[in-house]
């Protein structure tokens, strides 16, 4: 024999409540559990560690400094899953101590020149 019997619950969505309907038809003998919002823990991502990303254009916008690369680390406050202390990559920040100023992800990369000269063709070298 089945038993299937609606079950009533009421939620709250924007302020509003709403009630709604779950039927649940299970054979008999099966033991049911429902429990209250308790979730699965999500897997943790491994670490990537990635190169440090090349320097961006520009400056601070609020201190007119240029962009210092913060080495790749472990955080002294961040805390993974487990406990472990959470690691980062490289990321250009501003130097000013409690500016929380970062490059735009789409800002322009500063653009070297080299300066060798290929002087192996020189016919006035002493050598």
């Amino acid at each position: 024999m089945i038993r299937s019997g609606p079950q009533r619950r009421a939620v709250e969505r924007n302020g509003m409540a709403r009630e709604i309907v779950i039927r649940i038809s299970v054979p008999d003998g099966v033991n049911v559990a429902v429990s209250q919002g308790t979730q699965q823990p999500q897997q943790q991502r491994p670490f990537v560690e990635r190169p440090a990303p090349p320097q961006p254009a520009g400056g601070c916008p609020e201190h007119g400094t240029a962009w210092d690369l913060v080495p790749a680390g472990v955080s002294k406050k961040a805390v993974n899953a487990d406990g472990s202390p959470k690691r980062y990559n490289a990321f250009w920040a501003c130097p000013e101590r409690g500016c929380n100023q970062m490059p735009p992800r789409d800002a322009p990369v500063v653009q070297y020149q080299s300066a060798l000269v290929d002087l192996s063709d020189d016919p006035n070298l002493p050598f």
